[in-house]
């Protein structure tokens, strides 16, 4: 039977083989639920806004930490889960973008 230090490292290890930072995602949920409760958001949009945040904080914050040559990023990855859905929507349009580009071009 697994302790559940065992089962704690196994669920970071899972995290790192995936290029989540654990704490930074962790800060991007809590940013996240904070903004859903400030938007007063429905229940399943606040799940969502909770969990895009914390998405886009655990894969965003390190990349911004690496460039910026911080120690540890903690308040950059709660900002960046309050304004997950944010960032998510530019990246989406401006991929849609360059997509009707590249098939809308005529031959």
């Amino acid at each position: 039977m697994k302790t559940n230090e065992t089962m704690r490292n196994e669920f970071i290890s899972v995290l790192d083989q995936l290029g989540l930072a654990w704490k930074y995602l962790l800060n991007g949920f809590i940013g996240g639920l904070v903004w859903a409760i400030y938007k007063k958001s429905k229940f399943w949009e606040s799940i969502r806004q909770v969990f895009v945040g914390a998405m886009a904080s655990g894969y965003t914050t390190p990349f911004i930490a690496k460039r910026l040559s911080l120690q540890d990023a903690g308040f950059i990855s709660f900002v960046i889960g309050m304004i997950g859905m944010v960032i998510v929507e530019i990246i989406y349009k401006w991929g849609v973008g360059k997509l009707k580009l590249l098939f809308s071009s005529e031959v």
